[in-house]
């Protein structure tokens, strides 16, 4: 791979953490839950005294070497640079002074959300650059225990969901919400971004 497609791929892990990072941020403003994995790092982030973005790198960091020993081949720079960049937008956004003042305003704070997360992770994916720390573990999970790519990853939210309600995050519809859409927005995304992006690394 020369420097110019490492640089494209690398690009592309940026952008596509940038948007997740904002989607993961609207959902935590509209105050109905997030997806399961945000659940587990707010729950760790009272626990600990953390960010929400030092919450993740944490989490993160701790399974990106879990997986080094068992599956070191779902890594690469982009495992590194997604939940960096996601860290730093999250934090960077909780400080803006934007609070949802009425149900309607944070329902459609979470779906926005929602829909933005689902698309920033097909864009990350699809540059192939290396598995993000929650899709290394769950490949890893499915190499080892030989079970379906939709058992294990069902396992993983409820288990990271009830964790993160135990650690103190709130428990309300959105998880529900989350695991229901975004493993179908995430999908549809990728069929239609997998073209241009593979003709932008060619």
């Amino acid at each position: 791979m020369t420097n110019k497609h490492y640089f494209k791929r690398g690009l592309i892990v940026v952008i596509g953490s940038f948007i997740m990072g904002i989607g993961i941020y609207l959902t935590m403003l509209s105050q109905l839950g997030n997806d399961p994995l945000t659940m587990f790092w707010i729950g760790v982030s009272k626990q600990l005294s953390l960010t929400v973005g030092q919450a993740n790198l944490l989490v993160s960091g701790i399974m990106l070497f879990i997986v080094f020993f068992f599956q070191r081949k779902e890594l690469s720079v982009g495992s590194l640079l997604n939940p960096v960049v996601i860290a730093l937008t999250t934090d960077l956004l909780v400080k803006l002074p934007i609070e949802a003042s009425n149900w309607p305003l944070r329902l459609a704070f979470f779906l926005v959300g929602i829909v933005l997360l689902s698309f920033g992770v097909a864009f990350y994916a699809l540059a192939d650059f290396g598995r993000g720390a929650y899709e290394a573990v769950t490949f890893t999970l499915i190499h080892q225990l030989k079970l379906s790519v939709r058992t294990v990853r069902i396992g993983c939210d409820l288990t990271f969901a009830i964790a993160g309600i135990l650690l103190g995050a709130q428990l309300s519809i959105g998880p529900v919400l989350a695991i229901l859409l975004m493993g179908t927005l995430i999908q549809f995304f990728i069929q239609r971004l997998v073209q241009p992006i593979q003709r932008y690394l060619t």
